[in-house]
């Protein structure tokens, strides 16, 4: 297996088809689509197609004035179709034909409502703060800064658990009395647990 030097494939993607890269632009497929669905004749392809382009440009050049048009008239189209739905779910004969127009109707206005929802992003974008700590449970821990390479430090030893180096507490020895409260004696062998 060879690999292609980076001039040979400059020199492929050149040579490509310039009407097979115009035919799958989004503006030629859209113009294509709408010309069957309103049954326009070819020849309206072309000015189709420049008419898409340019509102792509416009989209480009951050005007979304056309999009908020579309937004709402399709919202208001969505609208009437869950008003149409509705009213016939309440004038069905039977039961499962009210149930399909109302299960419509119930899709149209989903679609309204989201529609709706995507007009009021673009017109108010949502504000993102971008925080660079984790707080999981009761447990917090803040990591904003770079981490940091540390030596392992050998353990320390516990002072609360030893008194002298190496000698554990036994806190089942008998003790003197404590210098605080010279009252407080150690229990008498009696008193004591059973082991």
């Amino acid at each position: 297996m060879t690999i292609e030097p980076k001039e040979k494939i400059k020199q492929q993607k050149q040579a490509e088809n310039p009407l097979v890269r115009s035919v799958t632009t989004p503006e030629c497929l859209s113009a294509s689509l709408l010309t069957l669905c309103h049954n326009l004749e070819e020849e309206q392809v072309v000015d189709m197609v420049s008419e898409l382009q340019r509102q792509s440009a416009a989209v480009c050049g951050d005007d979304l004035s056309r999009l908020e048009s579309m937004l709402t008239a399709q919202a208001h189209t969505l609208d009437g179709l869950f008003a149409k739905m509705a009213s016939k779910s309440v004038t069905a004969g039977n039961v499962e034909l009210m149930d399909r127009f109302l299960r419509l109707a119930l899709r149209a206005q989903n679609q309204a409502r989201a529609t709706i929802q995507t007009l009021a992003e673009i017109k108010q974008p949502k504000q993102f703060a971008f925080v660079q700590q984790a707080n999981i449970g009761r447990q917090v821990q803040v990591n904003n800064q770079q981490p940091t390479r540390t030596r392992k430090k050998a353990n320390a030893q516990n002072e609360l658990l030893e008194q002298q180096n190496g000698e554990r507490m036994d806190t089942r020895a008998t003790r003197t009395a404590g210098g605080t409260d010279t009252q407080m004696a150690t229990l008498v062998p009696k008193h004591r647990t059973q082991k």
